[in-house]
């Protein structure tokens, strides 16, 4: 499983950064990605152990976000602990 983190942590990095990617719809790797664009949209820290949690929630260290839309055609977390 450590693999599948470690891929999922990549993957928010690279967005954080700057990169654009193409994920299948509500993948991981489509959470990873919309994750790590809305840590960098919203000043946030760059993303650390990212990992899918139950349904649409997914972490980043010890935050937990949920996904809640898409606005300005930008997908929208909102963090919840």
């Amino acid at each position: 499983m450590a693999k599948k983190d470690n891929e999922l942590t990549q993957i928010a990095r690279a967005a954080y950064d700057g990169g654009a990617a193409s994920y299948l719809a509500t993948s991981a790797a489509w959470y990873a990605h919309h994750l790590g664009v809305h840590l960098y949209v919203t000043g946030r820290a760059a993303p650390t152990d990212v990992r899918m949690s139950r349904g649409s929630k997914i972490r980043s260290g010890d935050l937990v976000f949920e996904h809640v839309g898409t606005c300005d055609g930008r997908q929208q977390f909102q963090r919840i602990a």
